[in-house]
């Protein structure tokens, strides 16, 4: 009987090379996916029946009024006449204006009359389509 076989050393590493790439893809994916998103003031939209879904067809600066009638960019309050500052910064991404159902008018009209002395005609309203 040839006891060779069992005095053999097996190779029994295990090479954890390919699992701490697949990590650090993960870590990197997840990092950069949260870099692009954009935090949003969250509003309760009002309803129109010909609402209707918009292509993504790039990022949009978005800029938010509460129900108080708040101006919000980026999860932070904005006066009005920080508008013309954030377009000047931004000229070739198009504005996405969400209004609570709630706010008053007047913080509507205010805003977009400045976005549109900031000479911008590209700016959506957002609202959500009805449900019959």
């Amino acid at each position: 009987m040839d006891d060779g076989f069992l005095e053999q050393e097996l190779d029994t590493d295990v090479d954890l090379t390919p699992l701490i790439d697949v990590i650090f893809m993960l870590l990197l994916f997840f990092i950069l996916a949260s870099t692009f998103s954009q935090p949003a003031l969250r509003v309760a939209l009002p309803s129109a029946s010909t609402a209707s879904p918009v292509a993504s067809d790039s990022p949009r600066l978005v800029f938010s009024i509460d129900a108080a009638g708040v101006l919000h960019h980026l999860g932070r309050a904005l006066a009005p006449d920080e508008i013309s500052g954030v377009l000047a910064a931004n000229p070739d991404r198009s504005v996405d204006l969400r209004v609570d159902r709630a706010a008053p008018f007047q913080p509507f009209i205010t805003t977009l009359d400045r976005i549109r002395q900031a000479g911008r005609d590209d700016v959506f309203i957002t609202a959500q389509p009805e449900h019959p």
